[in-house]
């Protein structure tokens, strides 16, 4: 581990040498650099961007008040406010009154370009007496969906023109009264053609621009369908920022796509702001073009940057590298293993020929313990087995038996039987392996024995595929669990039904045993921890010892169990198997 810790170190500083004597100057001068660029590109571009808000506010706000004008003239005119005192005189005939009216709407408005419509409404009439648009909508249309907006300003009683905004339309309102006495005597509504009013706007800046009159409400929005969501969110945070009185003054949002600025002007009669996107990418060009210009400049330092690179790793890394893995490898349990890969130094192969020495002196020690333990496995059991004389216990058991059928005593000739079966499958001649047909009938022979002694106070459970029978399985791997699940599981327990669950079944080219009860149970982390529990004789260690010999990694054992609910013991052995030890253990 020391020589794993020096080895990363190393890695560590050639890295950081590396970044402080180029990575760092170049880092640093790329960043002032584009820094002071940056700055003066944006100063720059905000300082444009104002100039066009500021002189498209003052072109649209001289047209607005052109019209606003226009409005106020037939009060100075005293055309309307004449015919007006004469049909109040009986001098003309309310029709008389109109038509002079209508003269000269149409003379001032209709033939005007910059007006959409005008309607005229006589002092205490509802609705226009005189009505005209130039964009083909009716006066029930006007009526019904224009004329609600507006209302308030109608029934007022001020003398000011009024700038208000219904679906994106411009109107203006003023409210008439004679130039001596000061009375009222009709209204005026005018449309504007916005096209005309914004007329100086160049086309790609006009799909790109909102403007309000007076209220973040009333406003005419140019921006394109397409691209409304996408600036949404901008438009909603400087709408915040709009107040309806604020004076030449700038205000500005961004995000990953737009730039957004809002301006605000104050003239005598009505409230301006204008909000106008511009897309970075285009806002900034010439930002864009000196990033360009420094990535190919340090796009002609990448093969410096490459060599280094690859002398780095070629000539320290890759060898490090190797022999890490190779440690990792041994650390795992792989034995007699060599580091790969040629060494580009005399010092790595130094290393290399080292490590590939201890690596197979360590193979060497660790055969021969192997084979040491597996020496003792077999002894201890062959001692086992020998102590037992088995033709002389066959006998002894069979007289046994005879006895008891003469004596008609069925239940001790029944315990004999199952007696002899199971001493006949775990003796079995001292070999090491059974079938699992085998087995299942050794143990089944046992819990008959176990559920005479118990007084058959528990039920056993078999769920067995019968397609396993002919498999072979170590001998005697079911009994110790068996026996386990019984004095530690299912006696302890006061449950009025004790249950033992025996199974075995195929999944995924693996044989599965398992043993289970409904007794008390433990809590997990206990349960495992029993198999690391070092036990004599035959017991659940033992069968886990086994297991590992035989099978390596290619078999497995788990505990499972829950307190209150019961353990399950599982052992998994291939079904083709390939064992590590062929021999008796």
């Amino acid at each position: 581990m020391e020589k794993k810790r020096r080895l990363s170190s190393l890695k560590k500083k050639i890295i950081v040498f590396v970044i402080l004597c180029w990575g760092v100057p170049i880092a640093v001068f790329f960043a002032y650099t584009t820094s002071s660029y940056r700055k003066g590109i944006i100063e720059k571009t905000e300082g444009l961007m104002e100039d066009q808000l500021e002189n498209m506010a003052s072109f649209a706000s001289i047209r607005i008040e052109d019209a606003i004008t226009l409005c106020q003239r037939p009060s100075y005119e005293k055309t309307w406010e004449n015919a007006w005192k004469k049909y109040l005189r009986g001098d003309y005939s309310r029709n008389d009154y109109l038509q002079d009216v209508y003269t000269s709407l149409r003379g001032k408005f209709y033939l005007d370009e910059r007006f959409n419509m005008y309607a005229y409404y006589c002092y205490g009439t509802e609705d226009p007496e005189s009505f005209s648009s130039r964009t083909g909508i009716s006066l029930k249309s006007y009526v019904d969906e224009i004329q609600p907006y507006l209302k308030d300003v109608i029934d007022s009683d001020s003398a000011y023109a009024c700038v208000r905004v219904v679906d994106g339309r411009i109107f203006i309102v003023r409210n008439l009264y004679t130039t001596m006495d000061y009375t009222r005597y009709g209204t005026l509504v005018v449309e504007l053609n916005r096209s005309k009013v914004f007329q100086d706007v160049d086309t790609g800046l006009l799909n790109d621009m909102v403007v309000c009159f007076g209220s973040r409400d009333a406003r005419v929005d140019f921006v394109k369908n397409e691209e409304k969501s996408d600036k949404e969110q901008l438009l909603e945070q400087l709408l915040q920022k709009y107040d309806g009185v604020s004076n030449h003054t700038f205000s500005k949002a961004e995000d990953a796509t737009y730039r957004a600025y809002l301006y605000q002007e104050r003239r005598d009669d009505f409230h301006i702001g204008i909000v106008l996107f511009a897309r970075k990418s285009e806002l900034y060009s010439g930002l864009y073009q000196f990033y360009t210009i420094v990535a190919l400049m340090f796009l002609l330092l990448i093969p410096l940057f490459g060599y280094v690179g690859y002398f780095i790793r070629r000539n320290i890394q890759h060898p490090i590298d190797w022999m890490l893995r190779a440690s990792g490898r041994m650390e795992a349990g792989e034995m007699g293993i060599t580091v790969e890969g040629d060494m580009p130094n005399q010092e790595f192969m130094q290393m290399k020929e080292s490590f590939d020495s201890m690596s197979a002196q360590v193979k060497y020690l660790f055969d021969s313990m192997y084979s040491e333990k597996l020496a003792r496995k077999d002894a201890q059991i062959q001692a086992l087995q020998a102590q037992i004389n088995p033709h002389f216990l066959y006998n002894s058991l069979s007289i046994i038996n005879w006895k008891a059928i003469e004596a008609e005593e069925d239940e001790i000739s029944k315990v004999t039987l199952d007696l002899s079966t199971y001493y006949r499958t775990s003796l079995n001649r001292g070999e090491t392996m059974t079938t699992v047909e085998n087995e299942i009938r050794n143990i089944r022979a046992y819990l008959n024995i176990q559920l005479i002694m118990h007084d058959n106070s528990f039920r056993v459970e078999e769920e067995i595929d019968e397609s396993c029978y002919q498999i072979m399985t170590p001998k005697l791997i079911l009994q110790p669990l068996v026996e386990n699940a019984i004095d530690h599981g299912l006696d302890p327990l006061e449950k009025e039904e004790k249950v033992l669950t025996i199974r075995v079944k195929k999944e995924e080219n693996q044989v599965v045993f398992q043993v289970q009860d409904n007794g008390n149970g433990m809590p997990q982390e206990k349960a495992e921890q029993i198999l690391g529990i070092q036990s004599p004789g035959y017991g659940v260690h033992n069968v886990y010892e086994r297991i590992k010999l035989l099978y390596k990694e290619n078999g497995a054992m788990r505990i499972v169990s829950e307190e209150g609910k019961g353990t399950m013991v599982e052992i998994r052995i291939p079904e083709k198997q390939e064992m590590e030890y062929e021999g008796r253990i």
